[in-house]
């Protein structure tokens, strides 16, 4: 019965946030302004290192430093789960000990057997060699194959029920403003997305290409113009 803290709606809560009576606390924190420098996790996810929030950090050579700093606020005894085919990740935390990865095709956590059904992921998560869970995702895109990995990797590093994992993953259909579809117009379906950082960007166009649609339009508006010009 967690209590949860994130930067965006969940429809499941109608909200984003909900307090728990139980002993943990799931948060989604931010490297802006240092600001995930100020929580101590048992266990930090690190999904990738982007040279992002130009208007705060110098470069990419300035933004590594504090996801390393973030890593090291983990206790001896936590756990860090980081992507391992993220290069900006990987230099980050090198020389660090006890490092768990996840990826597509390599890391303590990885996909196999993935297949694709119009757009829609299903794969078992293999843990140090071993199926540990077979996934089947409602929402699209290779992006969310990573994400349901790291949160895969996550519940059974907290020994979650695997039926647990499976069901939750099963049933997760996105948050708001994450290829949130809004409705239909003239025969298209309308999507928002948040995405405002090349990377993401990206992820995004790739993902909605794979479905299948005759044409994909998309409306950029800038979360600021001084962080698009970045």
């Amino acid at each position: 019965d967690p209590t949860v803290m994130i930067g965006g709606t969940l429809p499941i809560l109608g909200t984003g946030h909900r307090g728990g009576k139980g002993k943990t606390i799931i948060l989604e924190s931010c490297e802006y302004c240092n600001s995930f420098l100020s929580f101590y996790p048992t266990l930090a996810v690190i999904l990738n290192i982007e040279a992002d929030h130009l208007d705060f950090f110098k470069d990419l050579e300035d933004v590594e430093p504090a996801f390393r700093a973030f890593a090291d606020l983990v206790p001896p005894g936590g756990t860090v789960l980081a992507n391992g085919e993220d290069a900006n990740t990987m230099k980050a935390l090198e020389g660090k000990e006890g490092v768990l990865t996840f990826g597509l095709e390599k890391g303590t956590f990885h996909a196999e057997n993935l297949t694709w059904d119009h757009g829609f992921p299903s794969f078992d998560v293999v843990w140090n060699g071993k199926p540990a869970v077979h996934v089947a995702l409602q929402v699209p895109g290779e992006h969310n194959v990573r994400n349901a990995l790291a949160a895969a990797a996550a519940a059974l590093a907290l020994r979650v029920p695997v039926r647990g994992i499976r069901e939750g993953l099963g049933a997760f259909r996105g948050a708001g403003r994450r290829f949130e579809h809004k409705g239909t117009y003239r025969g298209a379906q309308v999507y928002d997305d948040y995405a405002h950082h090349p990377e993401e960007l990206r992820a995004l166009l790739t993902m909605a290409q794979s479905l299948g649609y005759g044409r994909v339009i998309c409306a950029f508006q800038p979360h600021t113009y001084s962080r698009t010009h970045e």
